[in-house]
């Protein structure tokens, strides 16, 4: 039955029908609490719907069963940014980047913030960074393929 929810909950976000989503994950919380993927997806869902407090709350309650992912800190600090408080977008973010200072996705989103706040020069240098992080991550997948790059 979990593992049936989890997949209509999956394919619903996949089709974009984020209230499917929220309300299979719902059930999947109600039996299993302590979900992490449940949580971090169901918050994700709740994002894409602009319920950013709701997906604050889910992303917090992961953080409090687990500190480590890098994702969840970025997706909240985006949520932050949605609702303008730009001092916990900014922790959060920052939080993301030390866990994996190898995560585009948090320099992205650390460039938008700077953008926001009016910070131009910071704002380039971290799209610049994503930017390599990205090409350096779809090179390595490439070559992974069996397509090799020259170094120019």
């Amino acid at each position: 039955m979990k593992e049936e929810l989890m997949i209509d909950a999956k394919y619903a976000f996949a089709q974009g029908d984020f209230a499917k989503c929220i309300q299979s994950f719902d059930k999947i919380l109600e039996k299993e609490p302590d979900n992490l993927i449940a949580l971090f997806t169901r918050g994700t869902a709740k994002f894409r719907k602009e319920d950013y407090l709701e997906a604050i709350a889910d992303f917090s309650q992961y953080i409090d069963k687990d500190t480590s992912n890098e994702k969840v800190y970025c997706s909240r600090g985006n949520a932050y940014m949605a609702l303008n408080k730009t001092d916990e977008a900014m922790t959060d973010i920052e939080r993301s980047i030390s866990l994996n200072p190898q995560y585009p996705t948090a320099y992205f989103s650390r460039s938008e913030l700077f953008k926001r706040l009016n910070e131009p020069e910071q704002a380039e240098e971290d799209q610049m960074t994503a930017e390599q992080l990205q090409r350096r991550i779809s090179q390595a997948y490439y070559e992974t393929q069996g397509i090799m790059f020259q170094n120019f």
